[in-house]
């Protein structure tokens, strides 16, 4: 669904979505924070999300989300800011 407000990015796995949404919160060129809902459980997905820390600007604020994703958005909406959730698969993950 796309809107002047919300833009959600759908694709199969490592699909290259989470570039993606990144360039576009960079190109917005507004405040971003990054919401990470992953929780490391090995070593290869802590060198995938080594590789999103890598690839993020410095400057991007980080919230780390992994179960209370609704109580962050609450507290991060606002006019003139892009919040960017990585990833509501693995947020509904940890919730099941």
């Amino acid at each position: 669904m796309t809107s002047p407000d919300l833009t959600f990015i759908l694709g199969g796995a490592r699909s290259g979505k989470s570039a993606f949404a990144e360039r576009m919160a960079a190109d917005s060129e507004l405040p971003v924070t990054y919401v990470a809902t992953a929780r490391v459980g090995d070593n290869e997905f802590a060198a995938r999300v080594a590789l999103h820390r890598e690839r993020r600007p410095a400057h991007w604020a980080l919230v780390e989300a992994p179960l209370d994703l609704g109580g962050v958005l609450r507290e991060l909406d606002r006019e003139g800011h892009v919040v960017l959730i990585d990833c509501l698969t693995l947020w509904l993950a940890n919730l099941l």
